[in-house]
């Protein structure tokens, strides 16, 4: 669902270097270790040294950005696509030359076969390059081929997309996502970003919110998600708008007679209590470790049974720490059946077996299901755990203390509405991933 730029990318750190971690995570990486660099160029640009010295800070010690630029996932590419974008807008000011006019189309054009939420960012730059050159009066043949190259490119990225993803994925990531418009608060947020980004450069302010107010459109329509990691390339005006408010509060206290460097490091502290509450390293879901610890536990004759949102990283992981697929029972998704779990259990009596889990989810209480199950089947032995991870030996072979089968054991209580959005009994997400 990658961009295709980001996917070949990625295919090519793999290629030159081995399908380890570090080679798949690298792209994501230098993405946004460069996307820290060319923040602090946009930020000194657009704010006084203060704001721009706080505003590179919160950049740099965000949990999420942190996170998303440590992963294979493509959000911190969106982002590092959102600043570079920007900076090249900002240099199409009066008297820019043809060089930087043919490098912004050639970015802007590239850029949304890299970064998907680019489409959104050349939108709403080109939003506001047009609404500048109506308010100068000084639309020219420059700027209108720019549009029109940006308009091209992003139309063509965004239909090669739908064309990409398979119509039953796209139902379930519109069940998953709900696109819609957010909330009232953060419309208020909203308002005061801009509000605080317009008093600072009225010429600067258009082309930080353009991206945002065509996001919100997109939202407003269901077509996109305003939310979350998907959002993440907005992060970068939002971090700007953030930087603006708390210079404002600064020059408040100062007013109020309290000393400068009291008055500037009161944010400071902010930053602090953030990486305080949220500390780096950001561990997720640490499947490695508790494979590792699994094959050097496992006996001969032990079976194991993988839940199935663990599929992919048994795949990866199993045989570089040498877990064989021999006396593995591979489960598949039923979030809307979950007798179909107990089922796929019931056959593992009378012998030990691990259970393999990581990504469960609390709310469909998918993890009380399985221990209450199996508890009535035998006994719990030991477990692996890690952050959002474990393996647990059970020994099923003494025999249980209830007659309750995979068709009469009570279920516990759950959120049924969440698993009907969340569902994985059509759409690609239910399909065994093992292929």
């Amino acid at each position: 669902m990658a961009a295709p730029g980001f996917l070949a990318l990625v295919k090519g750190a793999a290629a030159l270097f081995g399908s380890s971690e570090m080679a798949l995570r690298l792209v994501p990486l230098l993405s946004g270790i460069a996307a820290l660099a060319l923040f602090a160029m946009l930020a000194r640009r657009l704010a006084p040294a203060w704001n721009a010295i706080f505003a590179t800070a919160f950049f740099a010690v965000a949990p999420t950005l942190i996170e998303h630029g440590a992963e294979l996932k493509p959000y911190s590419t969106d982002v590092l696509a959102a600043v570079a974008l920007t900076l090249a807008a900002l240099g199409l000011g009066a008297g820019a030359g043809l060089g930087r006019w043919i490098g912004a189309t050639v970015l802007g054009a590239a850029a949304v076969w890299f970064a998907q939420g680019a489409v959104f960012v050349v939108a709403g730059l080109g939003v506001g390059l047009a609404f500048d050159a109506l308010v100068e009066r000084r639309v020219g043949l420059r700027l209108i081929l720019l549009l029109a190259v940006w308009a091209s490119s992003a139309g063509l990225a965004v239909v090669s997309g739908f064309h990409r993803v398979p119509p039953d994925m796209r139902e379930y990531l519109d069940r998953y996502w709900n696109p819609s418009a957010p909330r009232s608060p953060l419309f208020v947020f909203v308002a005061l970003a801009g509000f605080l980004l317009w008093k600072r450069n009225d010429r600067a302010a258009p082309l930080l919110l353009g991206p945002v107010l065509v996001t919100l459109a997109a939202a407003s329509a269901h077509l996109y998600p305003f939310a979350g990691r998907a959002i993440l390339f907005l992060a970068p005006a939002a971090i700007l708008a953030i930087a603006e408010a708390a210079g404002w509060i600064v020059d408040g206290l100062e007013r109020l007679a309290v000393p400068r460097p009291m008055a500037a490091a009161i944010p400071y502290l902010a930053l602090c209590g953030v990486v305080a509450h949220d500390p780096p390293i950001y561990r997720l879901e640490e499947t490695r470790p508790v494979l590792e610890e699994l094959a050097r536990r496992r006996r001969a004759g032990d079976a194991i049974y993988v839940y199935y949102a663990g599929g992919r990283s048994f795949h990866f992981y199993g045989p570089r720490v040498g877990l064989s697929d021999e006396g593995v029972v591979k489960g598949e998704c039923h979030r809307s059946d979950p007798r179909a779990y107990l089922r796929e259990l019931e056959p593992l009596r009378g012998q030990r077996v691990w259970i393999y889990r990581t990504h469960v989810s609390d709310r469909l209480a998918e993890g009380p299901l399985f221990d209450g199950y199996l508890g009535q089947l035998g006994k719990r032995v030991e477990t692996i755990g890690a952050k959002g991870a474990d393996a647990t030996l059970w020994d099923l072979s003494g025999g249980g203390t209830s007659a309750d089968t995979a068709e009469t054991y009570p279920l516990p209580i759950r959120d049924v509405a969440l698993a009907e959005r969340f569902g994985c009994d059509r759409g690609p997400i239910g399909k065994a991933p093992w292929d």
